[in-house]
């Protein structure tokens, strides 16, 4: 698909984690157990952020470290599908939650499978192409109580969960991603400890890592038995490596974050995709093994910020993997949408570049629609086109930046 094409894909992805909420998964309990701890170390955390004070009556508060119901989007897709398709979208990505589908092992909720159909519809009724995200972190309590993915003989149940989905929505749904940054994922539950389950273990994250590509594997063949046209792949978070010199420690440090990040994951899996999703929010540069990024920019999180590296990216993975890229996450936390549209700008700029050097091209999945639950930050990021304001029935706006990517989407299509 070329960028300028009719068949390009358009849109902003969602996980429905984020705006909905969920009880019975491990992320309701872990939040529950640590709201306290997270809204004490904001302070500290982010102390160094120019916007720090913006976000401080939120980053204080527990209540904002709680999903609840999110922003009720599962009670108002309607309307939201509307400022979507306004905004010239034609592609919508988002999750299942498992579950919803699946609240006691072997036991499957019917009455989600028709939820997930009607929402399906209304994404086409939208004129949106839906591409539907299998696993975006969360997972039931009773399969987090056998282990989860640390045990090879339980991704069978995910197996499971996977083909009665794909099964039930093969008439609905093309596009089909297993896994959403399974790396980070491994990461920060497994070697940081910061997410659920916290642990500190290289072992057990290098059994996540290993079980989570075979099960991914299998999964797509699964996909294919089911319907041989469903397109299959994940949404890969990576970033740009950049070396400050030229020392050996720093290309081993290289070599090493690719490898953890990139190499480890698709090298076993890329056999069995139909095309890359990539999740791109940074460029990392590095010093031997230690990241010294120029921070002249730097988004409400305190992430460095140099969007048109993207570039540099896509060209890396395209080289060694051969396969179509789909943008399934890209954006930045910013509040007063000051440097949203330059974000886009950027970014878009750094497309035309990656496809005038070869790259193919599927699509560009903005993150994020809405503003929404941002995992350990809570409530407080706003990584959304659409603004939601919390304190007064969850309105939503439309922001100035997403009117500018609107125009930009029809400026790209010719019309």
């Amino acid at each position: 698909m070329a960028l300028r094409g009719k068949e390009f894909l358009w849109g902003a992805s969602i996980a429905n984690y984020q705006t909905d909420g969920a009880e019975n998964t491990q992320w309701h309990e872990w939040e529950l157990a640590n709201a306290d701890r997270l809204a004490s170390d904001y302070d500290m955390a982010f102390k160094d952020i120019p916007t720090v004070d913006d976000f401080r009556a939120a980053g204080n508060d527990p209540q904002n470290y709680i999903s609840g119901m999110g922003i009720h989007h599962r009670e108002r897709y309607d309307s939201d599908f509307d400022k979507l398709q306004a905004l010239n979208f034609n592609t919508f990505r988002f999750s299942v939650e498992w579950a919803r589908v699946e609240p006691e092992e072997g036991v499957y909720d019917e009455s989600e499978i028709a939820f997930l159909k009607d929402y399906i519809a209304s994404i086409k009724l939208h004129g949106m192409t839906p591409v539907l995200t299998l696993w975006h972190w969360t997972m039931p309590l009773w399969f987090t109580e056998k282990g989860a993915f640390e045990k090879r003989e339980n991704e069978r149940y995910f197996e499971e969960f996977a083909a009665y989905v794909l099964q039930k929505l093969q008439d609905d749904i093309d596009i089909v991603l297993t896994f959403n940054e399974w790396n980070v994922y491994t990461f920060a539950g497994y070697i940081a400890g910061e997410w659920a389950p916290m642990q500190t273990s290289f072992l057990t994250a290098f059994k996540v890592a290993l079980h989570l590509t075979e099960t991914h594997n299998r999964v797509y063949d699964i996909a294919k038995m089911i319907k041989p046209a469903f397109k299959v792949s994940v949404a890969h978070n990576t970033a740009d490596f950049i070396a400050l010199n030229r020392k050996v420690t720093t290309k081993l440090g290289l070599a090493w974050n690719r490898w953890q990040r990139d190499n480890f994951f698709l090298d076993r899996t890329y056999q069995k995709m139909d095309f890359l999703g990539l999740n791109w929010y940074n460029a990392d540069s590095y010093d031997g093994f230690t990241v010294k990024n120029p921070n002249e920019k730097v988004n409400d999180m305190g992430w460095d910020m140099r969007p048109i590296r993207i570039e540099k990216t896509l060209v890396r993975l395209y080289n060694r993997y051969q396969l179509p890229i789909l943008i399934t996450e890209n954006g930045l936390a910013d509040g007063d949408d000051s440097d949203r549209e330059w974000w886009l700008s950027e970014t878009l700029q750094a497309l035309e570049n990656a496809e005038n050097a070869g790259v193919d091209l599927m699509g560009y999945l903005h993150w994020s629609a809405f503003d929404n639950f941002e995992w350990d930050k809570g409530y407080w990021p706003r990584f959304g086109l659409i603004a939601i304001d919390y304190e007064n029935d969850y309105a939503r706006d439309i922001r100035p930046s997403a009117q500018y990517y609107a125009t930009r989407i029809l400026e790209y299509r010719g019309k």
